[in-house]
């Protein structure tokens, strides 16, 4: 099956990602839930063991300092689920708000592994290697063969998928077992490319991208992972402003870019109308196609209700027209 098959299958039915990149850290003590608690958007403070919830560690000003996926192992811990590379600054950030707290936090990242179910039929893949129905961002634990894991109700950016942790000696073991179940129903196994433009076609917003310490998480998309009942957290008052005063200026469009069209760089205008309105985050040629998909922010009131189409400054003498796929 080449790439650009594999995506069709992701997008139509299912894909397997190969998630171990992703940061993983084990948090151990009675202090954990509550410090994440104060440091985060999302009230992560009464979770049980079993349960889970997304939060945004967000600065001073309310920006996005990292999205974590919080779960409650029950004995084992909470497991903390951040982007690729973040294990060190999740690490860092912690400890520089870590006073008397009982805790103790490891990155487990080089020792585990993780597969991820993503697309509409994850579910029905989910099924058929048997494994545990959870409730969104819960953890269970599972065995496959001899391996023991963690089943996990995320797809890295949302709560519409599966994923499944184990150590790396286990990682043959997992990836046989999704990857087998998820082609029982017309799924695939995604490249990293495949996998990045199903990511933007999809809109979901990535660290690094979409979201950096620019960005605030309503304008992200990042509502669900926001309390606004919970109290106090590290910049609370700015996010509850621009939420009570509808403050939120920009917001997330995907981009379709016709075919032959250069791929626009990251921060490449977007222009509607001659006006600047927003700039290109991602951007990533479908695979096996010569048409090009991609994110960026735009002024939400810079764009009439219902417009389909702007152009994108991709680097040729004349601007770029590109759908907008609401």
């Amino acid at each position: 099956m080449d790439p650009y098959d594999r995506l069709g299958a992701a997008l139509t039915r299912c894909g397997v990602v190969d998630d171990t990149p992703l940061a993983r850290l084990v948090a151990t003590g009675p202090d954990i839930l509550d410090l994440l608690h104060r440091l985060g958007t999302g009230d992560v403070k009464a979770l049980a063991p079993g349960d889970g919830r997304l939060t945004v560690l967000t600065s001073a000003k309310g920006r996005i300092v990292e999205r974590l996926f919080v779960h409650h192992l029950g004995p084992e811990g909470v497991l903390i689920v951040g982007s690729p590379g973040a294990a060190e600054r999740i690490l860092g950030h912690l400890r520089k708000f870590t006073f008397a707290e009982r805790l103790d936090v490891v990155d487990r990242t080089p020792s585990t592994c993780a597969f991820t179910v993503v697309g509409p039929e994850w579910r029905a893949a989910a099924l058929a290697a048997n494994l545990p129905e959870i409730v969104p961002y819960g953890a269970a634990p599972f065995t496959i063969g001899a391996a023991a894991v963690h089943v996990i109700r995320t797809n890295g950016f949302d709560a519409n998928g599966v994923m499944i942790v184990g150590t790396r000696d286990d990682a043959g073991t997992i990836l046989a077992l999704v990857r087998e179940a998820a082609e029982s129903v017309g799924g695939a196994v995604l490249d990293p490319s495949s996998y990045e433009a199903w990511r933007i076609i999809n809109g979901l917003p990535a660290m690094g991208a979409e979201l950096t310490e620019e960005r605030n998480p309503l304008e992200a998309g990042l509502r669900d992972a926001v309390s606004f009942t919970k109290g106090c957290y590290v910049g609370q008052e700015v996010i509850a402003r621009l939420n009570t005063y509808d403050k939120v200026s920009r917001e997330l469009l995907r981009l379709e870019l016709p075919p032959g069209a250069p791929m626009p760089a990251r921060g490449a205008i977007v222009r509607w109308d001659g006006r600047d309105v927003g700039a290109i985050t991602s951007a990533a040629q479908v695979p096996g196609r010569d048409f090009v998909v991609a994110i960026a922010y735009v002024k939400s009131r810079e764009l009439p209700p219902g417009t389909g189409v702007v152009t994108v400054d991709a680097g040729q003498s004349e601007p770029t027209l590109a759908r907008i796929n609401r």
